[in-house]
């Protein structure tokens, strides 16, 4: 009986069944790999390559960026170290802005990487908006350079305390990197003509019941920096 159902199966039903037993072989060790292969590389070329929040509105990456050939002094090297150039960089700003380190050259610039978790930060940021508050006229600037936190959290700290210079936001903490901060808040002082004068570590400002706080910066030793940035 099953000889007779053989010999009824049509010629090309029979050799298109041995077509599929051929090609079912290579297609899983050859065709499909390299499918997968393909689409992985697609995948890695999407992400490295897609416009996204990250970018500036002329397409430029924000984060450090290459200090302007114009603004470096010969025989100066770009540090972030007192006695160097301070490194430059592009950030999206608090309100929707940017903002860009070199665009502040002739002014004096306080550089202030901060988070809202850090009690030091919360307590000198006070002091930060009178500085600025006193100073701004004379040709102060302060980037308060917020180390990887939301807009939805930086906001109400920024309210709170009445911030009214720009608040900058480091999203993948890469201006934090070449900063090499060590810890929070880190305080940068940066001359006229974009040299780092001061590296401060530790707040800003803070006084406990009338007593300097150890580790805390003196009011005279302040005055004497901001003097400094901006002779």
């Amino acid at each position: 009986m099953s000889e007779d159902w053989q010999a009824s199966v049509p010629p090309e039903v029979e050799e298109a069944a041995q077509r599929r037993r051929v090609w079912r072989g290579p297609w899983r060790s050859l065709v499909f790999p390299l499918l997968v292969v393909a689409a992985i590389a697609a995948a890695i070329w999407w992400l490295g390559y897609r416009p996204d929040s990250g970018s500036s509105a002329g397409d430029v990456r924000y984060g450090p960026v290459e200090l302007p050939t114009a603004l470096l002094a010969p025989g100066m090297e770009v540090s972030p170290k007192a006695g160097g150039l301070a490194p430059d960089f592009l950030l999206e700003t608090l309100d929707g802005g940017e903002i860009r380190l070199s665009d502040l050259r002739g002014k004096g610039v306080i550089v202030n990487l901060w988070a809202t978790w850090c009690g030091s930060c919360r307590k000198e940021m006070p002091q930060f908006v009178a500085t600025y508050d006193g100073n701004q006229e004379e040709g102060l600037e302060i980037i308060a350079v917020n180390v990887q936190e939301s807009r939805s959290i930086i906001r109400p700290f920024v309210e709170d305390f009445g911030i009214d210079f720009p608040v900058a936001l480091d999203r993948r903490g890469t201006v934090s990197d070449e900063y090499r901060i060590t810890g929070l808040p880190m305080t940068y002082f940066i001359d006229r003509d974009g040299v780092v004068r001061e590296v401060f570590q530790g707040p800003f400002l803070e006084r406990l019941q009338d007593a300097q706080v150890q580790g805390a910066m003196e009011e005279d030793e302040l005055t004497r920096r901001i003097e400094e940035i901006l002779e």
